[in-house]
């Protein structure tokens, strides 16, 4: 059976709620303490005080328990996977299982491009975040997006991860009256990121963090095809797997994308690792679908 290892983008997870799991597992236990070795301080510890908008701990911490929970998957649920892919975020954790960049060196790019991510975000004249929120059809989304548009105030689409499942980036005081219409519309807010991603507004981040963080790391070939959700295609080339993942701040993510190129790799089952998973409800329509959780591997 041909198998995918999909890793999901970033969903904030407080370390409370994944403590004991770190605590006994033994892959995951691996993977932070690997990630010390590499940061310079415990992650653990860092992750047990940090704030949500800590992006390196979160970031860390998230690509450490994905990793250490695919770590379990392919060790315990039989078969090795075909194909990688990963959404927003989880194109890291994706590139990593590929062995285009070693865990290491993963690790070491996330801390680097948060300094530069910082940097930008901080230095803008108005700041910009990505508002989450769900129950809402893509075509009530839309109209919604017209309407401050007709306003003249920016807003724009970043993800539809099916037709209930969606992010805008706008500035941070447009985002505030764009929850509220959500909310009006019979919409439930999730959460609002400080930083605008995955949108046309961000490319000169995109060349920053090109030219200062990726053109100094050795991207190598991928051992298995990385599926990209920027447009679907399967990725073995390292070059294209860095643009790929630099194009991922300036190409809206939308999950029709990914679902085909799962299908041109001929996937049949996939398996997605982490805390806690929306995707699971989506590929189950295409897939077999397996969710990699600590319950799931607290329970085996």
């Amino acid at each position: 059976m041909s198998v995918a290892l999909f890793f999901p983008g970033l969903i904030p997870t407080r370390y409370d709620t994944i403590s004991e799991f770190v605590a006994t597992n033994e892959q995951t236990r691996r993977r932070f303490a690997e990630a010390d070795e590499v940061l310079g301080y415990s992650l653990i510890g860092a992750y047990h005080d940090a704030a949500i908008y800590d992006w390196e701990v979160y970031e860390a911490g998230f690509m450490a328990l994905s990793l250490g929970l695919a770590d379990w998957a392919e060790e315990n649920l039989g078969g090795r996977p075909t194909v990688c892919g990963g959404q927003s975020f989880g194109a890291f954790m994706a590139v990593v299982r590929a062995g285009t960049l070693s865990y290491a060196e993963g690790l070491r790019l996330i801390q680097r491009s948060v300094v530069v991510e910082r940097d930008y975000f901080d230095s803008l004249a108005e700041p910009l975040g990505c508002h989450f929120f769900y129950r809402l059809p893509y075509a009530t989304v839309a109209a919604l997006i017209k309407e401050f548009e007709a306003r003249g105030e920016w807003v724009e689409l970043s993800v539809a991860l099916d037709d209930d499942v969606h992010a805008v980036s706008a500035t941070m005081a447009t985002l505030e009256r764009f929850e509220q219409r959500v909310r009006e519309k019979g919409g439930f807010p999730f959460y609002t990121m400080n930083r605008a991603e995955h949108c046309s507004a961000v490319s000169d981040l995109r060349q920053r963090l090109q030219d200062e963080v990726y053109s100094t790391v050795e991207w190598r070939p991928a051992r298995i095809p990385v599926v990209s959700d920027v447009d679907g295609r399967l990725l073995t080339d390292p070059e294209e797997i860095e643009q790929d993942l630099l194009d991922g701040w300036t190409t809206p993510v939308h999950w029709e994308t990914v679902v085909r190129g799962l299908k041109d790799a001929r996937v049949e089952e996939v398996w997605i690792p982490g805390a806690r998973s929306m995707f699971a409800r989506i590929t189950k329509n295409s897939f077999v679908t397996r969710v990699i959780s600590p319950k799931l591997v607290a329970a085996s």
